[in-house]
């Protein structure tokens, strides 16, 4: 790659006007940009002038990457067509490795999905007795017996380099559960069609934000079912029916799997990554202190007050865990979030570790898209954001992408080209030495 500027993940400033040089896969060294004939016999040139050279993006927060089921509740499983197309999503995102923490799929799948695509796929695992519990009473749909009887332990001793996503949106009252199962069931109970929005406000009328049987407004109910069309289809006491029957069954046994995964993973020796939002935040501050290697997922979770996710991140920060934030679809979509304040707060603070995108119900806003505005609005410096999204990924998972997230001579090439000004217009992607994407297109052979 000739003639690039480089930011290269160890959060150092960029380097103007350099050469990358890959030899097999490997970057072999960084140097001033010479005349193309100094190098002599090369396989190509990439003429990179103009363009931003960084590492390949490590994703520590993916759904719908690998083949099996969908989600910590077990949910059914996409299309390997359809998970094709998420992963080319994601590398023509400059992604090239993401941790699929959809939790029941197993090592053969794993295997199997990294056959059929470039990208690198790693595994995480949720199966521990009260997330299976919890999956089974919420969804379970895509769940078998060969998927169930993957344990968290047999996952480790096969390749998983994490535990996770341990809680999650279906399992514990967040997102999932508003964009999955209540428009679903309201659906099928009136004949009406509602939002994600729609059916996050019914939710917080009936349960509140901290999923609590006790935060019951009759009259935020019948406010929100007026916005949601559905005043006279549904009752008061309809709603509060269905919401609870829905998020509250599995909800208890789903706090307690936090502890127990914790456990496991703290004795098979390997990071769990859990659902961090406002109904978690005590489990998983208490989690924290244990001393297990610990990532907060989605710390920005839409479910906090600003001030709540900043002082909990602190606290969190404090006892040595990881604090991820997601970019969801705060960007494009916003069919769950408002927009980028909390994002942009935790940034300035100073409180964000990695940073990862979730899945948003399919919707999800690249990574590279995040970075481009948060550091356009100053509330990040762009080497600090680039590590968050390579080199911290891969120190706080040790085995999701060895050799990987830092450009420097020795490690994987895994290597991305993109537009400086508009970061998110990928060119050019480059996975262990080999060109993947070229002119922002998959390169298929």
């Amino acid at each position: 790659m000739r003639g690039c500027d480089l930011v290269d993940g160890t959060g150092s400033d960029t380097q103007q006007g350099v050469d990358v040089v890959v030899e097999g896969d490997t970057v072999r060294e960084i140097v001033p940009t010479r005349p193309a004939d100094t190098y002599g016999r090369v396989d190509e040139i990439v003429e990179a002038a103009g363009y931003l050279a960084i590492p390949g993006l490590i994703n520590n927060h993916s759904h719908g990457t690998a083949y099996g089921p969908l989600f910590p509740s077990g949910h059914e499983g996409l299309t390997h067509e359809q998970v094709r197309a998420n992963l080319d999503r994601h590398l023509l995102e400059g992604t090239t490795t993401v941790l699929c923490v959809d939790g029941f799929v197993t090592a053969e799948a794993v295997s199997e999905t990294n056959d059929d695509h470039p990208l690198t796929v790693k595994l995480a695992s949720c199966n521990t007795p009260a997330c299976l519990e919890a999956a089974s009473i919420t969804d379970g749909g895509g769940l078998t017996d060969e998927t169930r009887g993957f344990t968290a332990r047999q996952a480790v001793k096969e390749g998983a380099v994490a535990l996770g996503e341990i809680g999650s949106g279906q399992t514990l009252g967040g997102g999932g559960a508003s964009y999955l199962y209540i428009p679903a069931e309201v659906a099928r109970r009136s004949g009406v069609t509602i939002t994600p929005r729609q059916a996050d406000a019914l939710k917080v009328a009936v349960l509140g934000q901290h999923i609590s049987a006790s935060s019951f407004d009759r009259d935020a109910v019948e406010e929100a079912l007026v916005a949601a069309g559905l005043a006279g289809k549904l009752s008061v006491e309809d709603i509060r029916e269905i919401i609870s029957d829905i998020v509250l069954p599995a909800f208890d046994i789903a706090l307690h799997g936090l502890a127990e995964a914790a456990e496991c993973a703290y004795q098979a020796g390997v990071p769990v990554l859990v659902h961090n939002a406002a109904a978690s935040m005590t489990q998983v501050a208490t989690i924290a202190k244990t001393g297990v290697p610990l990532i907060a997922g989605h710390s920005n979770h839409p479910s906090f007050t600003v001030r709540e996710a900043l002082e909990h991140a602190e606290r969190l920060k404090e006892v040595g865990a990881i604090v991820d934030v997601s970019t969801v679809d705060i960007f494009g979509a916003q069919r769950l979030t408002d927009g980028p304040e909390l994002l942009y707060a935790m940034f300035k603070a100073g409180l964000v570790d990695t940073i990862s995108t979730d899945y948003a119900a399919g919707f999800h806003d690249a990574i590279l898209l995040a970075i481009d505005r948060a550091t356009k609005a100053g509330v990040v410096d762009l080497p600090a954001a680039i590590r968050m999204a390579t080199a911290n990924v891969a120190d706080a998972i040790p085995d999701v992408a060895p050799r990987r997230g830092r450009v420097t001579p020795g490690a994987v090439a895994d290597l991305v080209l993109t537009d400086p000004a508009e970061l998110a217009h990928v060119q050019t992607v480059m996975i262990g030495g080999e060109t993947v994407v070229r002119g922002g297109r998959r390169v298929t052979t």
